[in-house]
Order: C-alpha cells, then structure tokens, then sequence
C-alpha cells in the first residue's frame, strides 16, 4: 500500500515538471526527466544544493570529453557514460530547485554555462583527436582543417541552432501559458536590469546580465517578423495574457509543428550522434552532420516560424481595417436602440399609471425571463404573443408575491402596457431596419442573441429576416450568452475568421467581452454611457484594453468608416 502511495507521488512530481506536451520531447519525458527526478528526491533528502549539482555535472562534461579524445572503444563508452551522466545531472538541478526554492543567480549563471562548457571541450576534444588523423579517402592529416570545421559546427551552426530552437519554444510557452509559463526575455528588459545594476554589483552578476542582454539581442535580430508581431500584440493589448484565446490557440496551433524541429536542435539529437560517430571511430561525421543535416534544418525552422508571424501580422492589421461582417444583438440592441428590456417595460408600466418601484418590479422581470428560458416558445409564437406571455407571467409573480394587495392593477392596464410596448419595439425596429438596410451595402449582417426559439418568426414579422447571412437563437442551438461559443457558431456558418467579424451589441458581459476572448473587434452599443459604464467591470476584463462605443446605431456606419 506504502509502495503504490509512493508510485503515485512520483508520478505526480514527474507530471508536474513537465512544461507542455507541444513542447517535450518524448526522450527527455520518459528517460531524462524521470532519471534527474530520481536523483532531485535523493539530493533533497541529503540537503544537497542545486548549485552543487551543476557544477558535478560541468565536471562531468569534461570528463565526457577527455573520453572522446582517446579513440579506443573503452575510454568512448566511458565519455558515453559521463555525458549521459551529466545530463541526468542538468535535468536534475531545475528540478530540485524548483522543488526546494532555491533558485538563484548563480544557478541560473551555472546552468547556462554548464552546456556551454561541455559542448565547447567536446569539440576541442575531437579535433584534438583527428588532428594527426587522416582525412578520409587521402594520405594528408586532419591538423588544422578540423579546427575550421569544428568552429562552423560549433560556433557558426551550433551555438546559433540551439539559441533559436530554446527561443522558439519559449514563444510557444509564452501564448499557451502565458507569461508565468515562459521563460522568454527582451534585450529591451535584460538592458534595463543590467543598466542599473548598483556600483557594488559582483563581478559575475554584470558579466551574466552583460552576455545575457546580448545573448537576448542576438535572437531578436535573427526574429524581425516575430519582433513586429509581438510588439503589435503588446501595443494592442498590453500583455501576452490580455490576448484573445482564438489567437493565441491560432498561434500555437501554427507554431506546434516547429516544436520537433527545435527539440532536433537541442541536445539529444547531437548527444546521439555523438555518441556513435565517436564509438564508431569517425566523429568527423558529427560536425558534417551538425553543417549538412541540422544547419538547413534550422534554416527551414526560422524561414517558417518568421512566414507565419509575417501572416499573422497581416491578420491581424487586415482586423484593424473595416471588418466584412458585423453581428448584432437583438434583444436591447436593434429592437429597444440600446435599453435594455427590462428598464424599457418598467418605464411601459410607469407611463400607463403603475406605480412600481424598480426594486418590485426587477425580480418579477427575472422571474418571466426565467420561465421562459425553461419552457422556450414555438418557433411560430409571434411578437405579440411574446409580450403577451411575458407580462402575464410577471402579473403573476406582483400576484403571488403580494405587491398587487396594495396596488389595484387592473387587466385593461396590462393590456394597455402590451400595447404600449409593441407600438414601440416596432418603431424601434423600423429604425433599425432602415440602418441595417445602409450597413448591408457593405458588409454582411449576422444576429445572435438570447432568445425563445422564436427569433425567426419575429424576423419575419418586421420583414428583416432577409437582412441577415446567419441568424443564431440561443434556445435552438443550446448556448446562451456569454458563453463566447455561441459566437463560434455564427462564425463558423459564416465562413470567416474572428478578426474579419465585428460585434455590436448593448451588454459589455454578455456581447463585448465574449467576442473579444475570440479576437473580434467590438462596438458597445452603450446609450447612457456615463450612467451605465462600468469600469470596475471594463478592468476586469482580460479580452482587450480598449472598448468602444456609441449611443445610437446611427453613428455605427460612421464608425466603422472613420475609427476602424
């Protein structure tokens, strides 16, 4: 039972210290890792430093190295072991830091230098090895021609390989984690911290922010496509996490298939040839194959990753411009121009005499709109029947609740408001109408809202089912607002993209806010704008910085010609 608990707890450990599935490589998730996991939970339970076990594993790399200079099988086998060791000790390290808490400037200097210093005495070693060697096919020695090959597999392919390949994954992390899921860096940043470093600073800590700002420059200037896009998604919405779910999936969805290019770049893949190209006395093979195989590799991996973010750059501007769709509620949108229903029956009641406080008339508005969501209408029930049924069940709720006792109400007064609240919906929506019919001269038109399951008919009745590409009614597809899918939905019917779609509509929560999560632009349709902006609300909203909006359809066509 005790051994099972313990299997389940490693298990756990090992499942957290992974970063993503799009990201692991599928050697590191089930040999690297669980091995330094391992030795983390026994270095812990010694109280041994993370440090301590970054600096066994740079000896380690040398080790490995002095083995790779012999060429007898033994002393290769040997450099196998150690590299491999000192691997297990770099997947180690993180790990025990990350669980203890130790996590400092040193190991963060370590660790990086540690790689550096194993790779940069292998290659030292091998050309010292094939120096007195004969070049393959010839009778003329090796002697300094390796050392030209080493430095273009080291310093020219390599070094700029492995840079690239750790910067593209940390992009990858940064739109599917966010930014506490990424380790990504800015020159503009690094710069900053190195700048003002105080004058009593350790030697070592200005060297590290020194190299690392421009380790950190070197990326950016080899990524100009990348640096435009990020920097118009940082103009736009301030922060990685502010950015729309359905372009941030777009983008991993995009960058994924790059994920395996850059693990090729990473360690395994050159630890492996190594390995045999060492073991099978030929390690000459690993700086062609470093140049031949893995530089047009990486070549191909940057072309592609700056290609896509040139696209998205373009989508995204294309977002900017006039959209070509517009969706609209119509609830409170295109039937009231912007009052929402309940404030527009309440004012019906006041004005034919019923004096009803806002705070008695609310939960009666609630409880039909409650009713009606539970038993959703036929899709022939027409507008009057609509109101009819909505009023009959709020009279009911004044009734059962006791407000009428005090308030002699009687039928004729209802039917009065019925009346009342039809003659005006239909102005309303002849105003409507009449803007829809301009809008539809330039873009395409969509409607989503919550509504009975009769939106249809009612279209019908006002003569502006025509008007519209797509119609979404909540209570037919099963989605209601805010859910942000019910607007999927009358994308996907549309065959476009978020960004080519604008959402009009009178609620920040159930209208603006669900389109922004999706990357469409927004017009809050927002008729009292001091009285009714919230900006408690707008802060918390993590979709975008910005909300627009009018107070009159009306000014929509000259909005969109003029602001967007």
């Amino acid at each position: 039972m005790q051994y099972a608990y313990y299997i389940k707890r490693f298990k756990q450990l090992w499942l957290s210290t992974m970063k993503s599935e799009d990201t692991e490589e599928w050697l590191d998730v089930w040999f690297t890792r669980p091995i330094g996991l391992f030795f983390a939970l026994i270095w812990r339970r010694l109280g041994v430093h993370p440090n301590t076990i970054t600096i066994l594993s740079i000896f380690l790399g040398i080790g490995a190295a002095l083995m790779f200079y012999h060429a007898d099988l033994w002393h290769n086998i040997a450099g196998v072991a150690l590299l491999m060791f000192a691997n297990f000790c770099d997947s180690t390290d993180g790990q025990l830091a990350r669980m203890t808490g130790q996590k400092t400037l040193v190991g963060r200097v370590l660790d990086g230098f540690a790689g550096d210093v194993w790779f940069f005495c292998i290659y030292a070693a091998i050309c010292l090895r094939l120096m007195p060697e004969f070049m393959p096919g010839t009778d003329m020695a090796w002697g300094f021609w390796i050392w030209a090959l080493g430095y273009v597999a080291g310093i020219l392919c390599h070094t700029r390989q492995a840079s690239l390949a750790d910067y593209y994954r940390q992009i990858h992390l940064l739109f599917l984690k966010g930014r506490e899921g990424s380790e990504l860096d800015s020159y503009e940043s690094q710069h900053a911290i190195y700048e003002n470093l105080p004058d009593d600073a350790p030697l070592f800590q200005r060297i590290f922010y020194y190299n690392y700002q421009n380790y950190c420059k070197n990326q950016e200037l080899r990524t100009p496509e990348f640096q435009k896009f990020y920097s118009y998604v940082m103009k736009r919405y301030g922060c990685v996490d502010k950015v729309p779910k359905d372009l941030r999936e777009r983008f991993r969805m995009a960058s994924k298939p790059l994920m395996p290019l850059t693990n090729i770049l990473s360690f395994n893949v050159r630890a492996i040839c190594i390995y045999v190209t060492c073991l099978m006395n030929c390690p000459w093979v690993y700086f062609v194959f470093e140049i031949v195989v893995l530089g047009p590799i990486y070549l191909y991996m940057q072309w592609k990753h700056e290609t896509i973010c040139k696209e998205f750059v373009r989508q995204i501007t294309d977002g900017d411009a006039l959209p070509n769709t517009i969706i609209f509620d119509f609830g409170g949108t295109l039937d009231t121009n912007g009052q929402h229903w309940a404030h527009f029956m309440w004012n019906a009641y006041r004005r034919h005499g019923v004096e009803i406080e806002w705070e008695d008339f609310l939960p009666a508005y609630i409880y039909a709109e409650k009713q009606l969501g539970r038993e959703p209408l036929s899709g022939l029930t027409t507008i009057t029947q609509l109101v009819e049924r909505k009023v009959r069940l709020q009279k009911e709720y004044l009734s059962d609740s006791g407000w009428t006792n005090g308030h002699m109400v009687d039928d004729e007064t209802y039917i009065d408001v019925v009346a009342a609240l039809l003659e005006k919906q239909t102005a309303a929506l002849a105003y409507s109408k009449e803007i829809l019919m301009q809008l539809r001269k330039h873009v395409r038109l969509a409607l989503v809202s919550n509504y009975y399951g009769n939106l249809t008919t009612v279209l019908k009745e006002y003569e502006m089912d025509g008007l519209f590409d797509v119609v979404i009614d909540s209570a037919v597809v099963g989605v209601r607002k805010p859910d942000s899918r019910i607007f999927s939905i009358a994308i996907e019917q549309l065959g476009c993209s978020p960004h080519e779609v604008m959402v009009v509509g009178d609620s920040l929560k159930n209208d603006i806010q669900p389109a922004q999560q999706l990357g469409c632009q927004t017009v809050w349709l927002n008729v009292n704008m001091d009285e009714n902006f919230n900006h408690v609300e707008r802060n918390k909203s993590n979709a975008s910085t910005t909300v627009k909006a009018i107070t009159d359809l009306s000014q929509l066509l000259g909005f969109l010609t003029n602001c967007c």
